[in-house]
């Protein structure tokens, strides 16, 4: 199914990343009742976008009754695009239900139990995020909790904004598309026996405002450049109820190391928890990784690394 539409590029201070084009409204009729056979939560409607010859992957926003299309600027930029300037865009949607992951084998899995039986890494199957699907990362990060008030957005907001300004369904629209986004996925998702169990979130330090502006930990005592593209960052470990304190965490940081360096990663850094690890992960994880503590700030946290 496929849709041409125009306008104008606006800028909005509300949800990176900042830069929109408004879906006219017969467009967003068509296209929201294409989503209700797409399985997607909050209207998110996943769609395949091309201005010329460029094309991505992302998602429409839905915004009172009608869609947003947002403009990264690995996209915006290379065309030269800015507020106020004309566009026409095609989009293709697909209206199939998306595949869940392995579906054969989840059926044999019971429930959660409680097991605290260690994980084996035979028995984890380690993904990059665009590769999983977003009901797999709704079940991991599940329907209550910090996780799902937050949504691994913790170090990536703006200033001014918060869990409360932003809301959930803000968030987790932020997560999912950041977890899409071709070579530059921001995660790794784990599956035991075919179950979606964990989530990694690894990507260029560069990508984390708040980790930039507002986190002390990565910079006391340190000269580093926070505008080095090359730096990654490990930044939230998320384990799924029923399955934690198994060892998921420490496969997911061993495989965020070969995930950065495949990518042209110089450095791979973490920020760990000396107290009780929370969502950034204790010392033992990183260091059982092959990370190395750098720099320790405070009694509660340090920085490791690992340089390519």
């Amino acid at each position: 199914m496929e849709w041409d539409i125009g306008g104008e590029v606006f800028e909005w201070r509300g949800p990176a990343p900042y830069y929109f084009l408004a879906v006219p409204e017969r467009e967003g009729a068509d296209l929201r009742a294409a989503a209700l056979a797409a399985s997607y939560g909050w209207g998110m409607l996943p769609i395949r976008a091309r201005i010329g010859s460029v094309e991505w992957k992302t998602s429409l926003w839905p915004k009172d009754g009608g869609y947003l299309l947002p403009l990264k600027d690995a996209v915006r930029k290379p065309l030269k695009l800015s507020g106020g300037d004309a566009v026409e865009v095609r989009l293709s949607f697909d209206a199939r239900p998306r595949p869940t992951k392995a579906p054969a084998k989840r059926v044999q899995v019971p429930r959660p139990n409680g097991s605290r039986e260690p994980v084996t890494a035979e028995q984890l199957t380690i993904v990059p995020a665009n590769e999983a699907a977003w009901q797999d990362l709704q079940a991991i990060f599940g329907p209550s909790g910090d996780t799902a008030r937050c949504w691994c957005q913790r170090f990536r907001m703006l200033p001014k904004e918060s869990w409360a300004s932003e809301g959930p369904e803000e968030l987790a629209a932020r997560l999912r598309d950041q977890a899409a986004c071709g070579e530059q996925t921001s995660g790794l998702v784990a599956y035991l026996e075919g179950e979606p169990v964990g989530w990694c979130a690894v990507a260029p330090r560069v990508d984390h405002p708040r980790l930039l502006r507002d986190y002390r930990v990565p910079w006391l005592g340190r000269n580093e450049d926070k505008t080095d593209t090359t730096v990654w960052a490990v930044t939230c470990f998320v384990t799924r109820v029923g399955y934690r304190r198994r060892g998921i965490s420490r496969a997911l940081a061993r495989a965020a190391v070969g995930f950065a360096r495949d990518r042209g990663a110089g450095a791979i850094e973490g920020y760990p928890d000396l107290v009780d690890g929370g969502s950034v992960g204790t010392l033992a994880t990183f260091t059982e990784a092959g990370f190395t503590e750098v720099n320790r700030p405070g009694n509660r946290r340090a920085v490791v690394r690992i340089n390519f």
